[in-house]
């Protein structure tokens, strides 16, 4: 007799191996499209597994519907997180504004996810990349849903999308949740590449190419948003923290305004400073990076007793609020995640089923929701999945 199982999870990742630790009571079939289990989830935080942050908030993450990014913050929190890598004796350590990272690695994680999830009736099928998913009648003319697969036909009581997004495209990622998705009449959120690098615009490429490897603390607003922390150089635009949580507000052209030295006042430095025999260039790299320096002032030379209001003016602009308009982000294939997604709006928040096709659920970066870096997007992946086993629970 073909096997029928409860629940099918489309993706073997963070959040689809989360939902497998609620799900023991239910046969469920796990189908990944990579010949291994949480490939994606072995790569964050450069292997080491940025598993949450400490400071947990609305604000840190992007939604076409930001209230209902705060019902998940409180069903799993920080200290869960905590609990769990704690439970399964995984060392951990605090890093810079609160993330969390364990000190064993990413396989850490993905062995405590797997030693929760074993028992029952679970199977794993890999190598397998979905197709298509469709609704079927059972033979007892109850629903059921048919998920087409590369390596054959899976039929299911429900379907959990626990697909990903379309970053990292080597580890095997695919549109199949937005296209499942539309197929069943919901809307689905402009995809684009997210926490990013940069591109230099065309006007300072040249100069500002011959940084590459320099990085500084900045500044950085764009729209309402105002950002500080790292800025790396590149050959080909700015990369580092600051650079990526800002190409989560980058949509087409968009200008943004950078402060090279956050903290410092270069108008009043320069005020302060007329008596000096230093040079400007001097002076400035007394507190920034020479290279810096010198490429912002683009070879000119000042002398401090003789500098004009105008130029003192201009000089401070360029430091500290460079306005420049960036016309692109770096793609999937360097972008960590995706912004964009499933609309949250067709889906119920408290079981994360879909409201236009009962027994189909969307968790994880599937879904209109994007953290900004530092964790955050590791936790929606738990707390999506969270949201989901205790709605099944019920």
């Amino acid at each position: 007799m073909e096997q029928i199982y409860d629940v099918a999870v489309i993706g073997g990742g963070a959040a689809g191996l989360w939902a497998l630790r609620g799900l023991k009571d239910k046969s469920v079939i796990i189908i990944e499209g990579n010949d291994r289990l949480g490939a994606k989830l072995l790569a964050t935080g450069g292997g080491k597994c940025n598993f949450t942050n400490r400071f947990l908030a609305p604000e840190h993450f992007i939604s076409s519907n930001p209230h209902f990014i705060k019902s998940f913050l409180h069903k799993l929190t920080t200290e869960d997180m905590l609990d769990f890598v704690e439970g399964h004796g995984i060392p951990y350590e605090e890093r810079d504004n609160g993330k969390l990272f364990t000190l064993s690695g990413a396989a850490s994680i993905l062995e405590a996810l797997l030693e929760e999830g074993r028992g029952g009736n679970h199977t794993f099928m890999l190598g397998c990349l979905v197709q298509d998913v469709s609704k079927v009648e059972g033979e007892a003319g109850g629903q059921l849903f048919s998920v087409a697969t590369s390596c054959g036909e899976v039929r299911a009581r429900k379907v959990v999308v626990a697909s990903g997004g379309l970053s990292y495209p080597r580890l095997g990622a695919t549109n199949i949740g937005a296209k499942i998705a539309r197929k069943f009449g919901m809307r689905v959120m402009p995809m684009v590449p997210a926490l990013a690098g940069l591109r230099y615009p065309d006007e300072i490429a040249g100069q500002f190419s011959s940084l590459s490897g320099i990085a500084i603390t900045a500044g950085l607003a764009v729209g309402k948003r105002r950002l500080q922390d790292q800025l790396l150089f590149t050959h080909r635009g700015f990369s580092g923290p600051l650079a990526l949580n800002a190409s989560l507000f980058v949509e087409g052209p968009t200008e943004i305004t950078v402060d090279f030295a956050p903290g410092l006042d270069v108008a009043r430095l320069i005020e302060n400073s007329r008596g000096s025999r230093k040079s400007l260039a001097g002076l400035l790299s007394e507190r920034l990076p020479r290279a810096l320096v010198r490429v912002l002032l683009a070879g000119r030379e000042y002398d401090l007793a003789q500098i004009r209001r105008g130029e003192v003016t201009a000089v401070s602009d360029t430091f500290n609020r460079s306005r420049l308009v960036i016309s692109q982000v770096d793609g999937y294939d360097r972008a960590e995640v995706t912004r964009g997604g499933v609309s949250v709006d067709e889906i119920f928040p408290k079981t994360m089923e879909s409201r236009t096709c009962p027994g189909l659920y969307f968790i994880g970066e599937a879904l209109d929701v994007t953290g900004m870096l530092g964790g955050y997007n590791l936790h929606w992946a738990w707390a999506s999945a969270q949201m989901l086993v205790e709605g099944l629970a019920d």
